[in-house]
């Protein structure tokens, strides 16, 4: 960060800042009587020693707009990795120590933010306030002396998430230029009280270009900003948006100008998997399972387990419709198929289910039907279950057959199934999502979404089974 007074993230009942020495703040320094003279000195001599470069910095902390209420000294470790940072808070302006250590917890989130490279923070405390009783996982003691103790708060979450999420933001825009793109850039604030900053009020304005400096570097971008919209992203066929949030999510939308799919993608840059919505399907990819859901089907597949289920209702046609439920192994063999061929009344409503009961593994095999007021009556027809490996690439052909055995022999009035229904769908669910991110991965300007999907295609194209049709004789 660099040496420039700047306010707290997470103000909430006070506004506090870092306030950097000025002749016009000597008033404020003058009343931190309760501050130890080296730690005020600090206060004074760095503005006159160091640059807005330096990693040297030492501020006042201020509350609200005159209010000093303590000072600190931040400055790097010898081999720059950490963070370390000298302390003390003005105890009589606060009411107790649990107030003090709320302002010291703020102090550190914000520094984490600010320094965002760095491992760790160090924080050397004047005041007599044990941090690890408040958050013993976040302030890990370190050193006790008599004039200050030392704790570290492991920095880990900003160091590795902004990194990569500004990596992510630079190759976008470094995509989206390429491609000779414009967009308007909108930031949301952090902090929204009084909708601006005591001391750094000309840091940032609400289009994301401050009032002094002319841009919001990159690397600062995270300071005192939530979320970062690129809007309006315009080419001959789509408009694009991303919108990057400093917890690491980001969403990317395209719609088209006319012709083609609208779509969206949500995801998280130091996560595995994404999240993908359009009219006709959505997908949840994460480290523990991936869901896709169709019109008419689901996939649902387990990381750990390597096992599918897929489910399949199709619509009613001729007073007919077939649901159907998969379950494959981590061979992506069928372990259990449940099929249930229904007859619909003229409203719509189900007649009545031939439920077909198929456990592969031990190929056994049982037919119903059940009637709308659940009775079940059992069958012993003509319909068996020979020897042929059940397979997703056989099971299109197999409930045909068993649709054609049941329409032969059904009796009492009650209605065939419809040779109109197709079950390709089913099928090919999986494939024709592939299809589908495989003709749009090329759209996308960002690196790390691109990844995502390339391991998605990946994971879905290689299957574990080629499974050919086979007719069934």
């Amino acid at each position: 960060m660099k040496y420039k007074s700047i306010s707290l993230n997470g103000n909430k009942d006070y506004q506090y800042s870092l306030v950097k020495y000025e002749d016009k703040y000597n008033i404020i320094l003058k009343h931190l009587k309760n501050i130890n003279a080296d730690l005020l000195n600090s206060v004074w001599q760095c503005p006159i020693l160091y640059s807005e470069e330096s990693d040297h910095q030492a501020y006042m902390i201020v509350r609200d707009v005159n209010e000093g209420v303590g000072a600190t000294y931040i400055g790097t470790s010898t081999d720059e990795k950490d963070l370390e940072v000298t302390l003390q808070l003005d105890e009589d302006k606060f009411d107790d120590e649990v107030d003090m250590y709320k302002l010291i917890n703020q102090l550190v989130d914000s520094l984490g933010r600010y320094f965002y490279d760095k491992e760790n923070i160090y924080i050397n405390l004047v005041n007599k306030i044990d941090l690890s009783i408040y958050n013993s996982l976040k302030y890990k003691r370190q050193v006790h002396y008599m004039s200050m103790d030392t704790y570290c708060c492991n920095n880990k979450k900003y160091n590795t998430l902004i990194p990569l999420l500004l990596k992510e933001i630079k190759s976008c825009e470094d995509t989206l230029v390429s491609w000779k793109q414009t967009w308007w850039q909108r930031l949301e604030h952090v902090d929204l009280l009084d909708l601006h900053y005591l001391y750094d009020e000309d840091y940032i304005n609400e289009r994301g270009f401050p009032k002094k400096y002319g841009y919001v570097p990159i690397d600062e971008m995270f300071n005192k900003v939530d979320t970062v919209f690129w809007t309006n992203i315009n080419s001959n066929m789509a408009k694009r948006e991303v919108n990057f949030n400093v917890n690491g999510d980001v969403k990317f939308s395209r719609r088209p100008k006319k012709n083609g799919v609208s779509y969206e993608f949500e995801y998280n840059v130091v996560e595995d998997g994404f999240v993908f919505k359009n009219s006709d399907v959505s997908i949840s990819d994460n480290s523990f399972e991936t869901k896709i859901e169709t019109r008419n089907g689901e996939v649902i597949k387990s990381k750990k387990k390597g096992t599918k289920k897929i489910t399949y209702k199709s619509d009613v046609i001729n007073k007919s419709s077939i649901y159907a439920e998969v379950r494959l192994d981590n061979n992506d063999d069928i372990d259990k198929c449940y099929i249930d061929f229904r007859t619909h009344r003229n409203n719509g409503k189900i007649n009545g289910m031939y439920l077909i009961r198929i456990n592969n593994r031990d190929k056994k095999f049982s037919f119903s039907y059940r009637t709308r007021k659940g009775n079940i009556c059992k069958y012993d027809d003509n319909i068996y279950y020979d020897d042929e490996r059940l397979s997703m690439g056989t099971l299109k052909n197999r409930i045909e057959f068993f649709r054609d055995a049941i329409n032969s022999c059904y009796r009492n009035g009650r209605g065939a199934i419809s040779s109109d229904i197709d079950i390709s769908d089913l099928v090919y669910i999986e494939k024709n999502v592939v299809n589908f991110m495989k003709q749009i991965k090329s759209e996308i300007p960002l690196p790390y979404l691109q990844e995502q999907i390339d391991r998605f295609i990946l994971e879905y194209s290689n299957s574990k089974k080629d499974d050919k049709v086979k007719k069934l004789v």
